[in-house]
């Protein structure tokens, strides 16, 4: 393993956790769940803008009890319900749910608060820090998580408005682009949500001159932690991306650079490298020869 890949492990690994970790909020308690939707996956649904998920979509059936993960003071909101942990650092919220509790009312870990509504078959579940909401799957969150897939690479290289570059052409302004994804750990969703998939939670690239040893790493993507700002969506998710559906599975594109100028190198032959890491620290990686060819 490279040096630098040993960083971003080690990274992705301290990335920064909560006070204390905590159970699933569905029975048992100790065991992990299906997760059909990840932190900082794209969102845009009818009319509304589009924004990063700011939780993670747990399955199980409608009608299933969640029961709160820590000790705190519940608040009913419209179609979900709060629960501020006795701490007062952290709140966590259950959407698309019927409350069986009433507000502010005290309740332990363990308790039920509230039932999965018909229609929905997952409860979204959040982690919010003060005002900045948390991914649930990092290290020092929801137990126990463990990851046995890695996310892939399924396509890389430039893109010129809706146009794809010619590698070994690469001229003026174009947009470097990867196709990347990473698949739910087991269990895996039920159908028709068996498929989906999800968005990695680092991703970096870098341009290696031919014959040179290595480059300097950049970073174009880090859901680790903290939830994107939804005025980021456009710079990060590409406009070819495309969201989940039941039965069809998404298609996501994120932009390593944007109006990237291919000017500021010497023509020439480069490697274009881009790596991809799950918020466990597994990974894929890809790479594509370009020729820049900005001189005559």
């Amino acid at each position: 393993m490279s040096r630098a890949l040993i960083v971003v492990v080690a990274a992705l690994i301290a990335a920064p956790s909560a006070a204390a970790t905590y159970g699933w909020p569905l029975r048992p308690f100790d065991r992990q769940h299906a997760v059909r939707g990840f932190f900082d996956d794209p969102r845009q649904e009818g009319t509304e803008p589009a924004s990063f998920h700011f939780g993670i979509d747990i399955s199980a059936a409608d009608g299933t009890p969640v029961y709160a993960v820590v000790d705190g003071v519940v608040r009913l909101q419209p179609d979900s319900v709060a629960l501020v942990a006795d701490s007062g650092d952290r709140t966590f919220s259950y959407w698309h749910v019927d409350p069986v509790v009433t507000d502010r009312a005290h309740v332990a870990a363990g308790d039920e608060v509230a039932t999965i509504k018909p229609g929905f078959e997952h409860v979204h579940f959040a982690e919010l820090h003060g005002d900045r909401y948390v991914n649930p799957l990092r290290p020092g969150g929801i137990v126990p998580y463990v990851d046995t897939t890695s996310p892939a690479v399924a396509g890389l290289g430039a893109m010129k408005r809706d146009k794809r570059v010619d590698v070994d052409a690469v001229r003026g302004v174009v947009d470097l682009v990867v196709d990347a994804f990473d698949t739910p750990s087991p269990p895996v969703p039920p159908p028709p949500w068996d498929a989906v998939r999800a968005a990695p939670a680092f991703i970096r690239w870098r341009l290696v001159p031919a014959g040179a040893p290595g480059a300097p790493w950049h970073t174009a993507v880090d859901f680790r932690s903290y939830l994107a700002p939804k005025e980021q969506f456009s710079a990060v998710y590409a406009p070819w991306t495309l969201l989940n559906r039941p039965n069809r599975p998404g298609h996501l594109v994120f932009y390593l650079a944007r109006n990237w100028s291919s000017s500021r190198l010497p023509d020439g032959r480069y490697r274009l490298q881009a790596e991809v890491f799950d918020s466990q620290g597994n990974s894929g990686r890809a790479g594509v020869w370009l020729t820049l060819a900005n001189a005559g």
